[in-house]
């Protein structure tokens, strides 16, 4: 029987062989490669970057969306920095905008589908009723305000402590 879990296993495969496409295509001397399949530098970035966000959506499911795109931003810039030590290669901060133009497509989009989803299942309530009814949300306790302890003219020994402590019975 085909599962959930067979496409998010599918998916951590999928990554994990697009991430190292993308790096070896990055670092490689493949430059203009692009162009084969009809894109330009940018769209290409864009395009790759963006794939390797949706892709990690499927594969860590429990994962928070602001994690995953926060790891693939930094894994576009590790990319750009490997390229300084990359022989022919010139980094770009132009190729890292690009390939943030991609990640912010591919979680608008995943946000724009979860408003979606509040608006279907709860479209009646308030954003804070919303909140309120979030069970990955812990109870949060009420705020305690510090209360210092009374002031003892003499500190207790540590006799007296122990023994209240330890009552004799």
């Amino acid at each position: 029987m085909f599962k959930p879990v067979h496409v998010v296993t599918a998916a951590r495969i999928a990554l994990l062989v697009g991430s190292l496409t993308v790096a070896t295509l990055a670092l490689g001397p493949f430059q203009g490669i692009e162009h084969v399949i009809g894109l330009g530098d940018k769209p290409a970035h864009a395009v790759a970057f963006g794939g390797l966000l949706a892709i990690s959506f499927l594969a860590f499911p429990r994962l928070r969306r602001n994690d995953l795109t926060l790891a693939i931003l930094v894994l576009g810039a590790a990319v750009e920095i490997a390229q300084l030590m990359s022989a022919g290669r010139t980094p770009s901060l132009m190729d890292w905008l690009a390939d943030a133009v991609g990640v912010g497509i591919v979680y608008g989009v995943s946000v724009i589908e979860t408003v979606r989803k509040m608006a279907r299942e709860q479209g009646d309530m308030t954003f804070a009723q919303i909140e309120a009814t979030d069970r990955r949300r812990g109870r949060r306790r009420p705020a305690v305000a510090f209360e210092p302890a009374t002031v003892q003219a003499v500190a207790p020994r540590f006799a007296e402590r122990a023994a209240r402590r330890f009552p004799v019975r």
